[in-house]
């Protein structure tokens, strides 16, 4: 399994900001509140999930390289539509991002959740 690189970085500034310009220029800034945009990163995610749906975790790795182009199109909507939803509640995304792994961090203690696939209050029983 790659992975990104770390030195890639995100920067997504220019993608906000070119977001905008086209929401904007459409005038689609009336079609933009939470339910709206909540809703569409559900069915965008939906879409992404159909590409893989019945297939096997290695026969999942298998259609993402087949399909690349179109997982690629499926996770840019679902990204673009939650950077809109931050964009008009005016959540700071990276630091809602990482308050949230500070508490899994606590939630999922390494000692109890090491190798397991368990809901953090399972941990507690």
């Amino acid at each position: 399994m790659s992975k990104v690189p770390e030195e890639a970085g995100y920067d997504l500034t220019k993608v906000i900001k070119e977001m905008r310009r086209f929401r904007d220029s459409r005038g689609w800034q009336k079609f933009h509140n939470p339910k709206n945009l909540a809703v569409s990163i559900a069915v965008e995610a939906a879409e992404l999930m159909e590409l893989f749906q019945w297939e096997d975790c290695e026969e999942s790795f298998k259609k993402a390289a087949e399909q690349r182009q179109r997982v690629k199109e499926e996770i840019a909507d679902v990204v673009l539509y939650v950077l809109s939803l931050v964009d008009v509640l005016q959540i700071n995304l990276e630091e809602a991002c990482l308050q949230k792994l500070a508490l899994n961090e606590e939630r999922y203690p390494v000692t109890k959740s090491y190798g397991k696939a368990l809901k953090y209050t399972e941990f507690q029983k």
